[in-house]
């Protein structure tokens, strides 16, 4: 594979400290900056609609992907995932939150005129309980069978507390919303990264279409060129009596189509463009459309294939791919689920402590308020069938179930489309040298036989076929070239490598030296008698004659 220790970086691992993006995400974001604004890059102007952000030339993959990583709104969106579930975590540790409280009870008319104040301070304890410690006045003269509500002149000072024994001591409901919120938020890294992996794989396709799409049309303007300057030589030629008007009026026909043939390359080149414009944006996330002018004058040189072990690549590519990731978060929220269904199963048992004491002169003349008070309970609580507790359980270990097949499934596509993507680049390849050789021949075959068209060895309906067939194993060429580097971008982002890194590295590989658009081999003469014995015409004589 194309520079094999370069390409397998592995992206970084999700970072679990806190609420901050991963190191990818801003390694992606800060070299996008410098890609496509390096200083000294040759740049042209966007177009002006999209104000005056500077594009190097020619465009390069590493800097659509730079683009995709700065500016791309779904890339973007992902970035929230982070602040959403670190809020998400904040509200979940909010059941924890100290609560302040304070009432005022009057019954200022009646028999029993009583007054009631008191404020206080409660909150959730870690280990499923409460706490709670508050100040209370009592004043008046109080019903017989409310007496407890009277305090003394100075008032009341009490601490309570409640502290499950069996059933939420090991877990409850508000711990496991911690304990999920927490996971969410691990669970942002993969998922920004899953998308990273998406969308450039996405853009990296549709840039080879765009390079693949500019060279078809340099090969129809080419041969349209042939065309047009053989009408040249017509036009000369009737004039002067040495061709047909026949030829003529066949070669114009040649030109017309030949024109419609560039105008469908065309359209096909600006449909591929506007689609590259997607994730092609500037600094303000507008998009910026590729120019024919932006195109790199050929593909980068198809590299051969260094050793490739598919069993090691296909554990590297497990180990890399966010996928597995996100579900093994999910298994770890659905079991923290299961835990809790399974401690729902156990009696309600709490113990139950409260202290008070009362200060300041007697409220009544028996003074019996002034000592402290300590009151220690359990209270049991037992739903008879537990149907809600059984009910969560069985559904939770289903989850589990399904989430268990769903990791399996994964692991399984990604070892196929592993191998898949590399059985597809090693045939791209074989395809490509097997096309080269076939254009390099129909190409010699379509020179030599104008050659002999020019000197009355063949008619021009025979000419143009050959030229239609050079035309056709030469986009054949370039079909096999983009497939070759689809093929490679597939296998990349199946083994889960950076994008940002594979787009840099291959940014960096030379053109290629393959024969094709502008960079066709120079027409060398024929001479007359190495046409005689190509056409088959050793005895004949001259045709000049």
């Amino acid at each position: 594979m194309v520079e094999q220790d370069q390409l397998q970086t592995e992206l970084p691992a999700p970072d679990t400290s806190g609420p901050r993006e991963s190191s990818s995400v801003e390694m992606g974001r800060d070299l996008g900056d410098a890609l496509l604004l390096e200083p000294g890059a040759e740049a042209i102007a966007a177009p002006s609609e999209m104000g005056s952000e500077l594009i190097p030339k020619p465009l390069t993959i590493a800097d659509v992907i730079a683009s995709v990583y700065r500016a791309y709104p779904e890339v973007l969106a992902s970035r929230q995932f982070l602040p959403e579930a670190g809020g998400n975590l904040l509200a979940a540790w909010g059941a924890y939150d100290t609560k302040f409280k304070a009432h005022s009870i009057n019954e200022p008319l009646g028999f029993y005129e009583t007054y009631r104040h008191g404020l206080g301070v409660a909150r959730q304890t870690w280990w499923g309980g409460n706490i709670s410690a508050a100040y209370n006045i009592g004043r008046g003269r109080y019903q017989p069978w409310y007496l407890e509500r009277q305090k003394e002149d100075g008032g009341e000072i009490k601490v309570s507390s409640i502290q499950p024994l069996l059933q939420g001591r090991a877990i409850d409901p508000q711990r496991v919303a911690v304990f999920q919120a927490s996971l969410r938020q691990m669970q942002a890294t993969p998922r920004i990264r899953e998308v990273l992996l998406l969308v450039s794989n996405e853009a990296v396709t549709l840039y080879w279409d765009w390079i693949a799409a500019g060279e078809v049309l340099e090969a129809q303007k080419e041969l349209l060129t042939v065309a047009e300057e053989r009408q040249a030589q017509f036009d000369a030629g009737v004039k002067a009596g040495t061709f047909k008007p026949f030829d003529q009026i066949v070669n114009r026909a040649l030109i017309a189509e030949r024109r419609a043939q560039v105008s469908t390359a065309e359209q096909k080149l600006q449909s591929t463009a506007l689609k590259l414009g997607l994730y092609l944006r500037d600094d303000n996330g507008q998009m910026l459309y590729p120019k024919e002018t932006w195109l790199p004058s050929r593909f980068p040189k198809v590299q051969p294939l260094v050793e490739f072990d598919v069993n090691t690549e296909i554990s590297s590519a497990i180990a890399r791919r966010p996928e597995l990731e996100i579900l093994d978060f999910d298994l770890r929220q659905v079991q923290l689920d299961r835990r809790l269904a399974g401690n729902n199963l156990l009696p309600r048992m709490d113990l139950i402590t409260e202290a008070s004491q009362d200060f300041g002169e007697p409220a009544t003349k028996s003074d019996d308020k002034g000592e402290f008070e300590l009151i220690v309970g359990v209270t049991v609580d037992v739903p008879m069938q537990l149907s809600k507790a059984r009910g969560k359980l069985r559904a939770t270990n289903a989850k589990i179930g399904m989430i268990d097949q769903k990791l399996r499934l994964v692991r399984d596509k990604i070892a196929t489309d592993l191998q898949i993507a590399y059985q597809r680049l090693v045939l791209a390849a074989q395809i490509v040298e097997q096309s080269e050789e076939a254009f390099r021949i129909s190409l010699e075959a379509a020179t030599r036989l104008r050659a002999g068209f020019d000197d009355g060895y063949a008619d021009l309906i025979k000419l143009n076929l050959l030229e239609e067939k050079a035309n056709e194993t030469e986009i054949k060429l370039i079909k096999a070239q983009q497939e070759w580097f689809s093929a490679m971008g597939m296998l990349q982002f199946t083994l889960g490598l950076d994008p940002l890194e594979q787009a840099i590295v291959m940014s960096e590989i030379p053109p290629s030296d393959i024969v094709g658009p502008g960079n066709l081999p120079d027409i060398q003469v024929i001479s007359e008698e190495e046409l005689n014995k190509l056409f088959g015409n050793d005895d004949a004589e001259d045709p000049s004659e």
